[in-house]
């Protein structure tokens, strides 16, 4: 029989044997606490957290940043909002700032927003007068949406056209405005000296200017016309006539001359 030679291999110096991590049995009382540690990481800590900035003094409004103003004095508005002073920010309603606000007449409007950890940020946005309301009880700022804020004060300024209303007419400020514009078109001498429109309804208006003697009466959207074709026949209205009245531009064909009704002659 011929031998046969068996080839063993032996281990290599280089390989080790593969690492088998032993099982190890978790402990019945931390799988009981888990779901517990997690529940108090995900709600514990912020409903401690919310409970400290409920209850933290740190968070009392303190502090009212105030911009925006020229007419009403930054005091003015805080004064108005001193009532919420010491209260949590949080729970400061802007809506009752904005109610407590409104209650100035300057007061259109104001951007509001809370500036923790204790100021409140006040943005005021005032009301813009563009004529002074001519009333029985005085002149008062007015608005273009005829928004009456406050009664006339002569060490503001004062370079504000004047508004009075007809008996039976309605507050009409925009078409008031347009109608000085109209003016300022086509007889900006006239317009310089523009001192009070009246609102006599509808349309209608009546101009006080210093470049003439007497009012005019137009009608929005036909200044233009109406005064040119008065400027043409000025001179013949200035011959005819001594003392005029009023001037009624309104009519399209014709234009009607008021005369001035002559004084009584006194006897001594």
């Amino acid at each position: 029989m011929n031998p046969q030679e068996i080839q063993v291999s032996s281990p290599s110096p280089f390989r080790r044997r593969r690492f088998v991590a032993p099982h190890r049995r978790r402990s019945p009382l931390l799988l009981l606490a888990q779901p517990f540690l997690t529940a108090l990481l995900l709600v514990g800590v912020p409903v401690a957290g919310g409970a400290w900035v409920v209850t933290s003094p740190r968070f009392l409004l303190s502090n009212i940043v105030v911009s925006g103003t020229s007419r009403v004095q930054p005091a003015e508005v805080g004064e108005a909002l001193r009532p919420l002073r010491g209260k949590h920010l949080l729970l400061v309603s802007l809506a009752d700032v904005e109610g407590r606000l409104s209650e100035n007449r300057w007061i259109e409007g104001a951007n509001l927003r809370k500036r923790m950890p204790n100021s409140l940020v006040v943005e005021v946005e005032e009301r813009q007068p563009v004529m002074l309301l001519r009333r029985d009880e005085g002149l008062f700022y007015v608005d273009r949406s005829g928004t009456v804020i406050d009664l006339y004060d002569p060490a503001r300024e004062a370079d504000l056209l004047l508004l009075s209303i007809a008996p039976g007419a309605r507050l009409e400020v925009e078409p008031a405005l347009a109608v000085a514009a109209e003016l300022e078109l086509v007889a900006p001498d006239w317009a310089s000296g523009l001192s009070e429109v009246e609102v006599l309804g509808g349309d209608d208006f009546r101009l006080f200017t210093a470049a003439l003697p007497y009012p005019v009466l137009v009608s929005l959207g036909g200044v233009g016309r109406q005064v040119r074709k008065f400027r043409e026949v000025m001179p013949e209205v200035a011959r005819r006539y001594d003392r005029v009245a009023a001037v009624d531009l309104r009519f399209s064909r014709q234009i009607v001359i008021q005369p001035a009704a002559e004084p009584r002659n006194q006897e001594g």
